[in-house]
């Protein structure tokens, strides 16, 4: 009787030692990742932006983050949600879809794809409310289908907001994610070092301020960290190559729990968003990433809790 009940134990135990593995402490309770298309840091230098200005000032940031290469939206938002670089996840290029591309990822999750940031949530806290918004159609084809709450595209940067308000306040979910276009289209029509670009980034920095009111107003904003991330710059009227103005790109933290004006002084990748987040919410991705959870921007109380 004694063996067997021994023999139970050590099966519990080892369940729950299972059903624990890759989880922490979450650290925070709503994230909001704000992606800017084609906001090169060069861009910030030139344009009126305070709400901006003030998440730096309340959080942690740099200006010299750099994208990947090809420096294309489809292959560097996909690294930025996955957190590994191109040829481990594969999508090459804005064509790509699960049904339809070239380059097989290195693992596949359960959805045919590199595993995302949303898949990676839903599967390590079931329960969660996961959102995002996009305001390019084609970045819907790289979150797994199905894991998301609600996968939205909408017509352009104020319909994205608006979406988005809504659902943060009606919901409160545990993970958004807000896509907004507007700078690149700016970037590709005029140039990315023109007037009209620079405005672009301004009225970005309005919506910035829309969804930080959003936060207040809601209720979450002494509970969320607010990230504001790029895809890449742009040089001329294009991007896609490795020059300054296509490759570095700003990257901000700002929000509970995390240094504030904080300048991070070593080399960061876009592809460290997904794991930073993961780290906030209390688990870790899997071991074929190429990004690091930035444990330095956290403040000495959140670095205790790890």
């Amino acid at each position: 009787m004694k063996t067997l009940i021994l023999s139970l134990l050590c099966g519990l135990l080892l369940l729950c030692s299972c059903h624990n593995e890759g989880r922490n402490e979450r650290l925070v309770s709503h994230v909001l990742v704000l992606g800017i298309d084609g906001l090169g840091s060069h861009g910030l230098e030139h344009a009126n932006t305070p709400n901006i200005d003030q998440l730096m000032k309340s959080g942690a940031w740099t200006l010299h983050a750099r994208s990947v290469f090809p420096s294309v939206s489809g292959p560097a938002w996909s690294s930025m949600i996955t957190g590994a670089t191109v040829e481990k996840h594969g999508v090459v290029n804005n064509g790509w879809t699960a049904e339809n591309h070239f380059l097989e990822p290195v693992i596949k999750g359960d959805f045919e794809m590199f595993p995302t940031i949303f898949g990676e949530t839903r599967r390590h806290i079931p329960e969660a409310v996961i959102a995002a918004f996009y305001h390019w159609r084609k970045l819907g084809n790289f979150i797994e289908k199905g894991v998301c709450d609600i996968s939205q595209a909408a017509g352009n940067e104020d319909s994205v907001t608006m979406l988005a308000c809504k659902f943060i306040h009606e919901r409160k979910p545990d993970l958004t994610f807000v896509h907004l276009d507007h700078v690149d289209h700016a970037g590709h029509h005029d140039g990315y070092r023109s007037q009209k670009y620079f405005e672009a980034i301004e009225k970005t920095d309005s919506l910035v301020g829309i969804f930080l009111d959003q936060l207040k107003r809601s209720g979450l904003f002494e509970e969320t960290v607010v990230f504001l991330v790029s895809d890449h710059g742009g040089l001329d009227k294009g991007h896609g190559g490795i020059h300054p103005d296509e490759m570095v790109v700003p990257f901000l933290v700002s929000g509970k729990g995390i240094k504030k004006d904080y300048a991070i002084d070593h080399p960061l990748f876009i592809y460290d968003l997904a794991p930073t987040v993961a780290m906030l919410l209390g688990f870790e991705l899997n071991g074929w990433i190429s990004g690091k959870p930035l444990s330095n921007i956290l403040s000495s109380i959140q670095c205790n809790r790890l």
